[in-house]
């Protein structure tokens, strides 16, 4: 008995000591009937013969109930993809700024004459007022306005042309004239109001209270004439787009990065201004709606050059413990862009951050949230969340049924990534009518519409309606639920 227990034992601790040689979990090859070595298909997720051909893996639509047909989707809105591989094209300035102005004379700040503030002359303009005084000669000594045609008027010597003139220039042109009627006349003259200096400030800038007029802001050019000292009393609005200002001259446009002169001291934009220029302080121009998983969803104004990750910026970045990047999309014209948020944002793929355009929407939907949208003809159309697994059945019940022009042989089912979905077609009258006991489950993100005809031409269906259905109304159905299409 005691050899007996001894062998036991022995044959235990022998077992112990192969089994510490040896890794907890391994990765066994397994081997044939006939003994030939089998590896490891990661397209078909089996273990196949060295000998034999990979056979692919089982389509998913062989998994489909008897009622479901899975559809080929068509080529949808050409031209998309192209718009990422362009806007990765580096435009010249020059080019970006022809384009913007539509072929207007461009002058740049640094292609303008160097002249410095002290060798500006003043020449005497329409609209100024001039004093004129006359040493002891009180009585003809006044105030006049330059008149439009550029004359002015003074006693005894009437109508004498001024605008153009240098000071200097234009009190020896009088000089001569009084001395017909005043032995060497001593003649003072001083613009008071310098209204021919004027220059204008428009766009992004505060009214003050007491300005009387329209938005149009003027200021007269004093000093050194440059645009910072105009800019030292004029109040811009916070959400200005600084780097999109610009002048315009005459017939020409001086494109000026104000960011760049007031944040960062760039003096290479400081322009001396010319009289009737006019400053623009460039707007927010475009409107973007983020939605779903970022810090604060909303409607936001944005800048001419604002780019996908500016956006999510302004909304406070994204919830990142429960964003779902996959599944994200920029939504433009009833049309996904193929843009890869997941990409963007947690590898730095800069192809990926185009500007936005006027009326984008961005939307990162909820990794842990599960909702399918059903729209069509059914009676209240919205969104449907769910716990427990929901079938097409529940999701059409929970939308109080069909409407009685529902076509209910062909329910559609798009899924997946909205770029590339995958879409089916259920037969809902077989279920209803005892043909068929499958059940067809739904995934999160899932979106059922339901059509009021028959589908006779799935390619022209699919290419009409699938940009509609994965943005315009599944962001309209997330902004409203009570939406009805």
């Amino acid at each position: 008995m005691k050899k007996y227990c001894s062998l036991v034992v022995l044959c235990v601790f022998t077992s112990l000591i192969v089994a510490c040689a040896h890794p907890v979990i391994q990765e066994i090859s397994p081997r044939a009937n006939n003994s030939t070595q089998m590896k490891w298909d990661k397209e078909a997720h089996a273990w196949v013969s060295q000998a034999d051909p990979v056979t692919p893996r089982a389509s998913q639509e062989s998994a489909l109930p008897s009622y479901a047909q899975s559809i080929s989707i068509p080529s949808l809105k050409k031209g998309t993809h192209s718009i990422i591989e362009l806007q990765k094209r580096v435009l010249t300035k020059e080019d970006y700024l022809r384009a913007r102005f539509n072929n207007k004379t461009i002058i740049f700040p640094e292609d303008l004459p160097k002249q410095d503030a002290s060798e500006i002359t003043y020449k005497i303009g329409i609209d100024d007022i001039l004093n004129i005084y006359i040493w002891k000669n009180e009585d003809i000594s006044m105030d006049v306005p330059v008149r439009s045609d550029g004359n002015v008027s003074l006693p005894l010597i009437g109508d004498i042309h001024a605008a153009g003139l240098e000071i200097p220039e234009f009190k020896a042109l009088i000089a001569e004239k009084y001395r017909t009627y005043i032995k060497d006349p001593q003649i003072t003259i001083t613009c008071t109001v310098p209204n021919s200096l004027q220059v204008s400030v428009v766009g992004a800038v505060a009214k003050p209270e007491t300005y009387v007029g329209p938005a149009t802001m003027t200021y007269i050019l004093r000093g050194d004439r440059t645009l910072l000292s105009i800019l030292s009393v004029v109040s811009i609005e916070p959400d200005a787009d600084l780097a999109e200002s610009y002048i315009i001259r005459d017939e020409a446009i001086i494109p000026v990065d104000l960011k760049a002169l007031l944040e960062d001291g760039d003096i290479s934009q400081n322009v001396i201004l010319h009289p009737h220029d006019t400053i623009v302080i460039a707007e927010p121009l475009k409107e973007i709606v983020l939605l779903g998983q970022v810090k604060s969803p909303g409607r936001y104004k944005t800048k001419r050059s604002s780019n996908i990750l500016d956006a999510l910026s302004r909304a406070g970045g994204i919830n990142s413990a429960t964003a779902n990047l996959y599944m994200a999309y920029l939504a433009r014209d009833n049309n996904i862009l193929p843009i890869n948020f997941k990409r963007l944002l947690n590898y730095g793929d800069m192809s990926q951050n185009i500007l936005l355009n006027d009326g984008d929407v961005i939307y990162i939907p909820d990794n842990n949230e599960n909702k399918v949208f059903v729209v069509g003809e059914v009676t209240t159309p919205g969104v449907q969340y769910f716990t427990d697994p929901l079938d097409l059945m529940e999701a059409i019940s929970a939308c109080r049924g069909f409407k009685v022009t529902a076509n209910r042989s062909q329910v559609v089912v798009v899924r997946g990534d909205p770029r590339n979905p995958k879409v089916y077609a259920v037969n809902v009258l077989e279920m209803m009518e005892g043909g068929s006991f499958e059940r067809f489950y739904l995934e999160r993100g899932d979106t059922v519409y339901i059509a009021r005809t028959g589908i006779a031409d799935w390619n022209v269906f699919l290419s009409q309606i699938l940009p509609t259905l994965t943005s315009t109304r599944v962001i309209q159905t997330i902004l409203n639920e009570g939406w009805n299409p």
